[in-house]
């Protein structure tokens, strides 16, 4: 029996579709195959294909004659080199003699596109996606059909795609951190953001349509989304009338093969989830999938709920906007922190998990960190042993207790002597005005008065916004850190060490764990002397 070329499952002997991937099934002559494979090794060169290996070998048996270089195209394209070839087609290195500039030509096969109606919405489409114009998204110069050949003409990239660069971290047996894959993810959200902002639905993210433009690390991930030439704008219908959800099976949402008209952003990010669970747990989530935390303790829970929501067979459940989604997914991986118990007295009950959640999420997101040396209360009053062998008002006093005063003797009033006007008190707290910074990306503007009262506001790293407010007593002191759009406050305790350096530290609401810990700089960044 015969074998699909992409899982191996088995298929009848008229199969035109896989029962269990979805990948079309064409008989293929053995030259044919050849010639494909001899291709195979410039797919994702210049991140200009969009098919599967498999795929495009099985559809090399019909692709048109491949154009050779010098030969100019539509009277404009100048062929210079093959980048990639599949089943939609080929996409050449070519120099666009009009603009004098290179760019990468895509000549589409027409019979991929289902007739001329097919082509003209292609047309369309292709004009729609010209004008988005973003840092993330391949930008489209031209899009047309000359002697009856479909074109795009887009910019030409050098780099790698995502798909590549993902198996050699599967080969390196190497994890993507959670924070590198969060934001790849992020600068793809930005790029479908434009896109949707624009009306133009992708409906075929996946790993071979996502280019990598230098290495990613967890500061910056550049990349650019391509091949937008099977989406339509929004709003419009189908023009074929056959109601075929265009896209990848593994990648797509369900409403794009049940009902593909109704396809909006949601469908992008049902993929974008794919992509993510992909990039954290190295398969796709098939079948009765684990969460991602359950294979890795950098994941945190919240991360597991995103994907959840976001690969719901309901869209209404899903993240309903690019923003939306972007703004989950940074709240998400913010929530990572330790939970450690607090130095107490006797054994405490533990804590409504919910509510000590909740905490941790806030002290994470606001990037507060807590207080270190705390100085012990000694309780006060004197040491009964050294106030032996005294007795009478001098045992008393050495204990502290209150004399009682004796009853004076009349004695003239004295003529009263004019009371000095006092001089201003120094503010013995004046050096901690200023700059916090708390190590982990936060910062604050402080004032501090001679009372030792304080309170400011700053940003935390992901630039939620921040108040902190409290009050010195010596050099100890207590503070409430609040995140205003999550409705969030925590309490902490610090020390000041009489320099330019506050540890502290935060707690859940109980007041029973330490969230988080660490030491405010302040007027000057961590490292730096003091000023």
């Amino acid at each position: 029996m015969d074998q699909c070329p992409k899982c191996n499952a088995a298929l009848e002997p008229d199969a035109r579709f896989c029962p269990e991937c979805g990948t079309a099934i064409v008989p293929v002559p053995q030259p044919a195959v050849a010639a494909a494979a001899s291709v195979t090794s410039l797919m994702t060169m210049g991140g200009l294909e969009t098919l599967d290996e498999t795929q495009t070998q099985s559809d090399g048996a019909s692709h048109a004659p491949a154009l050779e270089p010098g030969t100019v195209f539509a009277d404009r394209y100048e062929i210079d080199e093959i980048v990639g070839r599949g089943g939609m087609g080929v996409v050449y290195k070519a120099k666009d003699k009009l603009a004098e500039k290179t760019v990468a030509l895509k000549l589409i096969r027409p019979e991929r596109l289902g007739g001329a109606n097919a082509v003209k919405r292609l047309i369309s489409e292709g004009i729609t996606a010209r004008d988005i114009r973003h840092p993330n998204i391949v930008a489209v110069y031209d899009v047309g059909e000359a002697g009856g050949q479909p074109f795009v003409s887009m910019e030409y990239l050098g780099g790698q795609s995502l798909r590549s660069w993902h198996r050699e971290k599967v080969q390196q047996r190497d994890d993507v951190p959670l924070r590198v894959a969060a934001r790849i993810i992020a600068e793809t959200l930005d790029g479908l953001k434009a896109a949707h902002d624009a009306g133009v639905i992708h409906r075929d993210l996946k790993p071979e349509n996502i280019i990598l433009m230098d290495t990613p690390t967890e500061q910056a991930a550049p990349l650019k989304i391509l091949d937008f030439g099977i989406a339509r704008a929004a709003g419009d219908r189908l023009e074929s009338g056959t109601g075929t959800g265009l896209g990848t099976p593994r990648y797509m949402a369900p409403e794009q093969m049940t009902n593909p008209d109704t396809a909006g952003p949601p469908a992008d990010l049902y993929s974008v989830s794919v992509l993510f669970y992909e990039l954290l747990v190295d398969v796709l989530p098939q079948g009765h999938w684990q969460p991602p935390s359950g294979g890795r303790s950098d994941v945190p829970q919240g991360i597991d709920t995103l994907i959840e929501r976001g690969l719901s067979n309901r869209p209404a459940n899903r993240p309903q906007t690019a923003q939306d989604y972007r703004k989950a997914l940074v709240d998400a991986v913010n929530l990572t922190t330790t939970v450690r118990k607090s130095d107490t007295d006797g054994p405490n009950p533990p804590p409504n998990k919910a509510l000590l959640w909740g905490g941790i999420a806030a002290a994470a997101i606001l990037g507060v960190v807590v207080i270190a040396t705390l100085i012990p209360d000694d309780g006060g009053g004197g040491d009964p042993d050294s106030c032996a062998g005294l007795s009478g008002e001098e045992y008393q006093a050495c204990m502290g207790y209150p004399i009682p005063d004796p009853v004076p003797d009349p004695t003239p009033v004295p003529t009263p002597t004019p009371t000095p006007t006092p001089r201003p008190r120094a503010n013995p707290y004046a050096s901690l005005s200023g700059q916090w910074n708390d190590g982990y990306g936060a910062v604050y503007s402080m004032q501090v008065g001679a009372n030792g009262q304080f309170s400011g506001s700053g940003y935390a790293m992901d630039g939620a916004a921040l108040q902190l407010s409290g009050s010195f007593s010596g050099s100890s002191g207590t503070y409430t850190v609040v995140a205003p759009a999550m409705g969030m406050s925590l309490n902490g305790r610090m020390e000041w060490d009489r320099g330019c350096h506050i540890n502290y530290q935060t707690y859940d609401p109980y007041g029973q764990y330490i969230l988080q810990q660490g030491q405010m700089h302040v007027n000057h960044m961590p490292g730096d002397p003091c000023p």
